[in-house]
């Protein structure tokens, strides 16, 4: 009965997993992408010529084929998301735990470099 169970419990969880059309990117790729991105245009907003090039989007090109992704599967999967209005909020609910993740992990290489920092101070007073 228990394998009956699992089996079933397995063919549900698949179909889920297949409910996504062909060529939309999943929503984990998604959300991992739209991370980047949003770093890149920070990076890009505070640097004077990348600024100017950020404007276009030949500059997220790079980024997608990083993802294995094109443009147009990119902008393909944003519409698609975009209509489907639940499926978008999952995707920036992990987009913003992503954020923050990488946000925890940098503060903590900052706070170890002031310590160090200080504790070096502190050896050579």
């Amino acid at each position: 009965m228990k394998k009956i169970s699992v089996i079933i419990l397995m063919c549900i969880l698949v179909t889920a997993a297949a409910c996504t059309p062909r060529g939309i990117i999943s929503k984990r790729k998604m959300a991992a992408i739209n991370a980047d991105m949003f770093l890149f245009d920070q990076y890009a907003g505070s640097d004077r010529e990348m600024k100017r090039f950020s404007d276009t989007c030949a500059v997220y090109k790079p980024l997608l084929r990083a993802y294995g992704c094109t443009a147009d599967q990119y902008f393909a999967s944003v519409d698609y998301y975009l209509e489907n209005s639940k499926d978008m909020a999952e995707i920036l609910d992990m987009t913003e735990k992503i954020l923050k993740k990488r946000e925890k992990k940098i503060l903590k290489r900052i706070e170890a470099g002031a310590k160090k920092t200080k504790d070096t101070t502190d050896i050579n007073q």
